[in-house]
């Protein structure tokens, strides 16, 4: 099975590797709607692509919004600081993604 792989960059990849990162939060556009629980994902650190980390997909739930997500896990989970609100953490995934594309496509949150 060929890995599927996925960006992230430093302080994520670095949150994902010391294990305080357990969930990925995608679109569910068509690259991610074919992934199922066992895939592997390999995630590729964007400032050093010579650093990966090889995850399995141990689950994953899909949300209509980013806020309905961010309501139903805490933010270290997420990457995000302990005490960051869901208003922080979605203007902080809008830099990244655009409402237009939460709309189109609805999100996902990767059990990894």
């Amino acid at each position: 099975m060929t890995p599927i792989q996925m960006k992230l960059t430093t302080d994520q990849f670095d949150r994902m590797a010391a294990g305080t990162k357990t969930i990925e939060i995608r679109l569910h556009d068509p690259k991610r709607q074919t992934i199922q629980i066992g895939d592997i994902i390999q995630f590729i650190n964007l400032s050093d692509p010579t650093k990966t980390l090889t995850k399995r997909v141990r689950g994953y739930r899909l949300f209509p919004t980013f806020v309905s997500l961010y309501q139903t896990y805490s933010p270290l989970s997420v990457g995000s600081q302990p005490t960051a609100s869901v208003t922080q953490m979605v203007k902080d995934t809008y830099t990244i993604y655009t409402p237009e594309q939460e709309q189109r496509w609805g999100v996902m949150a990767i059990e990894i």
